[in-house]
């Protein structure tokens, strides 16, 4: 019982991340959400890298291979190489199949999702679909995202506050700030909600996940925890874009101090800076900022414009998604 085929173990399954995305070895292997095994409660940084078998017509030597190309969201067969164990699945090949989007999703591409965004109904995610947001396609997910916020409204000020819409301005400044949190400053580059970052601090493992870099450190209000509440709650996926989309309303919404004079700016720039500062909070230099002198009310009166490093990174992105969805033209 010691040789492969001995206990052999088939299995079906969804390709979370495409081929080579993350893949340390440079092997084209892809992270695959097994039927049966990996629930929705297995993150997608937990999910095991499955090889691809390739057809015999190339050298199959180091240099002489071809390149797997499978994207997120395919539906594929295959087989465990260690049997019952069942931690070093291989893929055998795609089950061919149509992606159709969800009604939810066609409501948003038709801009009829006023009953979902400002209710912030997002039971209506429930169920997901095939064609759930896809980071191989992160300009679509862009266009997601402007159409979430556009119709989306957050409650300033509590119970009784003042329902504030999102403009123009407010959303390039989001979506720039998502841009660059996925490692893009280009449309073409959008924003992936399942981008992660692994890091190393005081000897423990942590890592930032998904559009706004949500962190688990205690530190740092353990963000990702609440993300990831948030997602259980409504019977959804941390990793879906509009799960998160909605968790960005509701921190918007919960806590004064993520959105403190967030829609009292009046530009792309203010916009860009403000959400970067208060809600994203990347470290600062001691350096005085030459992007943004704060208007009055919208930072503490002895507060300094202090500098981000990447403060240039997010404002170019931020004016590229202005533009595109404002004027049709690239940057």
């Amino acid at each position: 019982m010691s040789f492969y085929g001995d206990i052999h173990r088939w299995w079906i399954g969804t390709v979370e991340e495409a081929s080579g995305q993350t893949d340390p070895t440079g092997l084209g292997r892809c992270k695959v959400r097994i039927d049966g095994i990996h629930g929705p409660d297995i993150r997608q940084w937990d999910l095991p890298y499955a090889q691809t078998i390739l057809p015999a017509t190339s050298g199959g030597t180091s240099g002489n291979v071809e390149t797997p190309q499978l994207l997120s969201g395919a539906k594929v067969i295959g087989f465990f190489l260690d049997g019952a164990l069942s931690q070093l699945p291989v893929i055998w090949g795609y089950i061919p199949f149509t992606e159709k989007p969800s009604i939810i999703q066609q409501d948003i591409l038709a801009k009829e999702k006023r009953s979902i965004t400002q209710t912030h109904n997002t039971k209506a995610f429930v169920t997901r679909s095939s064609l759930s947001p896809n980071p191989s396609l992160p300009s679509d997910n862009l266009k997601i995202a402007w159409d979430f916020f556009t119709g989306s409204t957050v409650r300033v000020g509590g119970v009784n506050g003042t329902d504030k819409k999102f403009k123009p301005h407010h959303i390039a400044g989001m979506l720039g700030n998502f841009m660059h949190e996925s490692g893009n400053s280009t449309i073409k580059g959008g924003i992936d909600p399942n981008k992660f970052s692994g890091v190393i601090k005081q000897g423990k493992k942590e890592g930032s996940y998904g559009i706004a870099q949500w962190n688990p450190a205690k530190i740092a209000g353990n963000r990702l925890g609440k993300l990831q509440a948030f997602a259980k709650a409504e019977h959804g996926l941390e990793s879906d874009l509009l799960i998160q989309l909605a968790f960005v309303v509701k921190e918007l919404t919960d806590d004064l101090g993520h959105n403190k004079g967030f829609f009292d700016t009046t530009d792309t720039v203010q916009a860009t800076m403000h959400f970067m500062r208060w809600y994203e909070r990347p470290a600062f230099t001691t350096e005085t900022t030459p992007y943004f002198r704060s208007p009055a009310g919208t930072f503490p009166k002895n507060s300094k414009d202090r500098k981000r490093p990447s403060e240039k990174l997010r404002l170019k992105a931020a004016n590229a998604v202005l533009i595109y969805f404002t004027e049709g033209v690239t940057a």
